[in-house]
C-alpha cells in the first residue's frame, strides 16, 4: 500500500478520521464560496433559450438528497431554465423544487436510473452529471452544444472533473476499457476543433441524445457503469475532450451509510468478469 492510499483510508476509514472528517468539510466550503463569488461576475443570459429548448440535464442520485440540492442550486444559478430530470432510488426519495423526479426501486442502481431518464428526454442533447457535481463559471454548455451543432461526427463532448478541496484532476488520455475487438470510429488523439478524440471521459458529457439511445445502460451493472458504457460505446460513437469544459466534484467520503453501499461492487465485478473476462472479446 503507498503512503497516499494510507493516508486516505486512515483519514476516511481509521485514526484520523475525527480530524479529517470537519477539515475537508471546511476546505470544501471555502473553496465554493471563493468558487460562487467568482461566479457572480460571469453572465448566460444570451444562452437561456437554446439551453431551455434543446438540453436536458440528467442527475441520478442515491442517499444524498443536500448534495442534490447543492448541485441543483448551483446549475440553476448558471442555467436556470434547464430542463433538469433527476432520478432517485433512495429509501426515501426527496422531490426538489423546479426538476422532474422519476422515483426508482431503493438501490436500482446508476444504469436503471440512467437508462430511465433517457426514455424521458425530448430534446435533442443531454448532459449527464453525478449529483456531487457543483456548477461554476467554467460549467459552459452553450459553447459545447455550439460545438456538436458544428461537428456532426461529434456524438459525446466531455470535460474536465475538478476535485475539491485541492483542485485535483484525472487524466483520460489512457483510460482502460474492458477487451473489446471494436475499432474507434476515429482513431483516439485524433484533432476536431482544437479537442481530441478519447475512448473515455468522464461522466460528465454533453451528448447527441439519440447516440447515447445507440448504447444505453446495462441495468445489470449497478455502480460500475462507467468503463461498460465506453467499451460498449467504441466503435459506435465518437467521444471527444473539451478541456474548456469543465465542473467542479466534491465528494462525501465521510458520508459511512452512503459509502458502504458505493463500495459494494462484489456483485459488478462478477458480472462484468461474466461479461468481457471469461470469453474472447466480441465487438461492441
Amino acid at each position: 500500500m503507498g503512503i497516499k492510499q494510507f493516508i486516505y483510508n486512515a483519514s476516511v476509514h481509521g485514526l484520523f478520521r475525527p480530524l479529517a472528517k470537519p477539515v475537508h468539510g471546511g476546505m470544501v466550503s471555502l473553496a465554493l464560496c471563493a468558487e460562487k463569488f467568482l461566479d457572480s461576475m460571469a453572465s448566460t443570459a444570451q444562452e437561456q433559450a437554446f439551453i431551455h429548448e434543446n438540453i436536458t440535464a440528467v442527475i441520478k442520485t442515491f442517499e444524498r438528497p443536500k448534495v442534490l440540492e447543492r448541485l441543483l442550486k448551483s446549475l440553476k444559478r448558471i442555467y436556470p431554465e434547464m430542463k433538469v430530470i433527476v432520478v432517485d432510488d433512495s429509501r426515501e426519495p426527496v422531490r426538489q423544487e423546479g426538476v422532474e423526479t422519476i422515483v426508482m426501486p431503493y438501490d436500482s442502481g446508476v444504469s436503471a436510473g440512467r437508462a430511465e431518464a433517457l426514455k424521458h428526454i425530448s430534446t435533442p442533447y443531454m448532459l449527464l452529471l453525478d449529483d456531487d457535481f457543483i456548477f461554476n463559471r467554467h460549467t459552459r454548455i452553450f459553447p459545447v452544444a455550439e460545438k456538436l451543432e458544428k461537428n456532426r461526427n461529434i456524438d459525446i463532448i466531455g470535460g474536465d472533473v475538478i476535485y475539491l478541496p485541492f483542485y485535483r484532476k484525472i487524466d483520460y488520455t489512457q483510460a482502460g476499457l474492458h477487451p473489446t475487438n471494436a475499432v474507434s470510429v476515429i482513431r483516439p488523439g485524433t484533432a476536431i476543433d482544437s479537442m481530441r478524440v478519447y475512448d473515455k471521459v468522464a461522466n460528465f458529457y454533453v451528448a447527441r441524445t439519440e447516440s447515447i439511445r445507440k448504447v444505453g445502460w446495462d441495468p445489470a451493472i449497478k455502480r460500475l457503469d462507467h468503463a461498460d458504457f465506453f467499451t460498449r460505446a467504441k466503435g459506435v460513437l465518437t467521444t471527444v475532450f473539451d478541456p474548456e469544459f469543465k465542473v467542479l466534484h466534491a465528494r462525501t467520503p465521510f458520508d459511512k451509510a452512503y459509502m458502504e453501499k458505493r463500495l459494494d461492487l462484489e456483485e459488478d465485478r462478477e458480472r462484468l468478469w461474466q461479461k468481457y473476462y471469461r470469453q474472447e472479446p466480441t465487438r461492441s
